[in-house]
């Protein structure tokens, strides 16, 4: 076990720096307090932490003789449980890929659709209808209450064309439109 803890330490330590170092590609927006990369760079900091702590802990950790003979776990692809785990990280790598591609408002839905299926979850209009309403939720608090702009893929040339082309208005129009019907729509949020 301590050879296993060492591994998964060192890996976790390599994991966190490389994904410290990437979000310093992050888009950069003007007037956000706060970019997208916070939250990767905190999440990046805590498992540095959490790994750090875990080789030094199986470091100085003396294994005894009863766990020296049980052995390391095994991973046995066969089972279930793994099955999903994988499948799990599998849908999170293809949904970061498909993000800036597809947007946030079309890969989340899909994403946590897909994560409920794996699950175990079989009620699909449920499934469907927490997919969206969760998005939209998550979407609104971050473009609204934090002012973080998610990425809209596709959809940013479609919005922009439909909205400065169509209506011929200006930026800050239809973003206090935008604001005061999401401030208006809190009312009927209970």
């Amino acid at each position: 076990m301590k050879k296993a803890n060492i591994i998964c330490a060192a890996i976790g330590i390599i994991l966190s720096i490389v994904t410290f170092c990437y979000t310093f590609t992050f888009k950069k927006f003007d007037n956000v307090p706060v970019g997208p990369e916070f939250f990767p760079r905190a999440l990046a900091v805590a498992l540095l932490i959490c790994c750090v702590w875990l080789l030094i802990a199986s470091i100085m950790h003396k294994e005894t003789e009863k766990e020296k003979s049980k052995g390391s776990p095994t991973i046995n692809p066969k089972n279930k449980d793994i099955q999903k785990a994988l499948l799990g990280l599998l849908t999170i790598v293809i949904y970061a890929l498909l993000w800036n591609v597809l947007g946030f408002l079309i890969a989340t839905p899909i994403a946590i659709f897909v994560m409920t299926f794996i699950l175990g979850k079989r009620n699909y209009k449920t499934m469907i209808i927490v997919s969206i309403f969760a998005t939209i939720v998550i979407f609104c608090v971050f473009k609204f209450l934090l002012g973080i702009e998610m990425p809209m893929g596709f959809i940013e040339n479609i919005t922009d064309f439909f909205f400065y082309e169509l209506f011929d208005s200006e930026e800050e129009e239809i973003e206090d439109a935008v604001e005061t019907a999401f401030n208006f729509s809190r009312f009927f949020i209970v």
